[in-house]
Parts: structure tokens; C-alpha cells; sequence
């Protein structure tokens, strides 16, 4: 009976208590949506080889082959490996895609956090960039990199950070 009269004390009280939740709302702007335009390519999104790219839309075949070829010349990769199997992997139609390669670098008092999903508005793909500033620690840099299989329709991709805008144009 003991038992029963604290199961019920307890769920009594739990019941009255008063729970808030902070609930952080969204605005969407009807225009934009998750793009159907694009497929991000799951790379790994730090490695030392990314010093050695630059930013570049690759729209054919002959392109990407040396593209790879050049890759696997280089040293200093840490997940080199990977790279190409994820960018072999996207089975590009270059009749109707291109692969988009963005490389960036950042001093180690900046660690990107989040990549936003891309959206789509008018034809121009948005990716936000979340990052998240410490005090400087040291002249280190750190190489990031972004590779999507595009729509050839899509105008150009934007590259968003909260500071700068990239644009890359996809033609």
C-alpha cells in the first residue's frame, strides 16, 4: 500500500510540475527549398591535401579523368583514399551534372562547425557555412574542402559563412 501511495505521490507531482522549453522558430521564405539540384559528396571535410586544390567547376568527363589523375599525384593527403572513392562513387552524368571542388583554409582559431543542407532559390544554390571563432591560437592553417554534383540548370552555387559570399558559377 506504501508502495502504491509514493507511486502515486510521485507521478502526481511529476504531472503538476511545469516544464518550459525554449522553442527557437524558423522562418522559411515560401521561394526557398532544400535543392533538388544538388547532392553534396560526402568527403571528409578537413584534410592537409585540400592545399593543393582550388576552387573549380568540372564539366565533363575528359576534365574529371585528369582531374583524379592529378590527385593521385599529390602528397601529404590524409583521407586521399576516400576522396576519390566518394567523387567515384557520385556517378556523375556529365551530360546533365557538374562536380563543384570549394576549398577554403582557415587559421586554427576558426573551427567550421556546420554545413548547412543546400537550398535553392531562382536557380542559385545556398550553402551556409557555420563556423565558430575562438581567440587566436596560431599561425596554423587548416584546409577545408566542399565537393556537390550540380545540376547543369542551376546558375551558380553560393558559398555563405556569415562574413563572405563565394560565388562559383556553373557554367
Amino acid at each position: 500500500m506504501r508502495l502504491l501511495f509514493v507511486t502515486l505521490s510521485f507521478l502526481l507531482f511529476v504531472g503538476c510540475t511545469k516544464i518550459v522549453e525554449k522553442v527557437n522558430i524558423i522562418e522559411v521564405n515560401a521561394t526557398t527549398k532544400i535543392s533538388d539540384m544538388v547532392l553534396k559528396i560526402p568527403i571528409a571535410l578537413q584534410d592537409k591535401g585540400y592545399k593543393n586544390l582550388k576552387t573549380q567547376v568540372i564539366k565533363s568527363r575528359d576534365e574529371y579523368n585528369k582531374f583524379i589523375k592529378d590527385v593521385k599525384k599529390e602528397k601529404g593527403w590524409e583521407h586521399k583514399k576516400n576522396f576519390l572513392e566518394m567523387l567515384k562513387g557520385a556517378n556523375i552524368d556529365f551530360d546533365n551534372e557538374n562536380l563543384i571542388i570549394y576549398p577554403f583554409s582557415e587559421d586554427k582559431s576558426v573551427i567550421v562547425v556546420v554545413v548547412d543542407a543546400p537550398i535553392s532559390k531562382d536557380n542559385h544554390i545556398i550553402v551556409k557555412i557555420g563556423k565558430d571563432k575562438t581567440k587566436k591560437l596560431s599561425n596554423i592553417i587548416e584546409y577545408y574542402a566542399l565537393s556537390y554534383k550540380v545540376k547543369k540548370s542551376a546558375k551558380d552555387i553560393i558559398f555563405d559563412d556569415g562574413e563572405n559570399k563565394v560565388t562559383v558559377e556553373n557554367r
